[in-house]
This record gives C-alpha cells, sequence and structure tokens, in this order.
C-alpha cells in the first residue's frame, strides 16, 4: 500500500498552471494538494485545464502525460 508521497502516483491530475519543459513552469492539484509537474519526453507543453496522469515522481516534481 503506498504511503506518503508515492500515493499519487497513478493517480488523476488537473494542471492548475501550463506545463512547459522548456520554460520549467508548471503545476498540477491531486488529492486537494499542488504540486510542480513536468511533462514526460513525450510532450513538449501541457495548458492549463487538461487531466493528466501521474506517472512518477523526480526529486519533488511530479512526471505527467496527458489523458
Amino acid at each position: 500500500q503506498p504511503t506518503n508521497a508515492d500515493r499519487v502516483i497513478g493517480q488523476t491530475a488537473l494542471v492548475t498552471e501550463t506545463i512547459s519543459d522548456r520554460e520549467q513552469t508548471g503545476q498540477v492539484r491531486v488529492m486537494g494538494q499542488i504540486w510542480s509537474a513536468r511533462t514526460d519526453d513525450t510532450v513538449d507543453e501541457i495548458p492549463t485545464g487538461t487531466d493528466v496522469r501521474i506517472m512518477r515522481i523526480e526529486g519533488v516534481k511530479l512526471i505527467v502525460i496527458p489523458l
């Protein structure tokens, strides 16, 4: 059973600030919390309002893909 931060892996989140790997910006809301987020290597940018799936955590950032 996942505990602490790893419990968000696999969850759906909502992009609250456009995720741009080029500009190193982006945030998502998941389980009532705001996290910094980046895309995986398949997408350069994900706009605000997009639902995403959390794939993994790298440091203090979530790595996400669009649904």
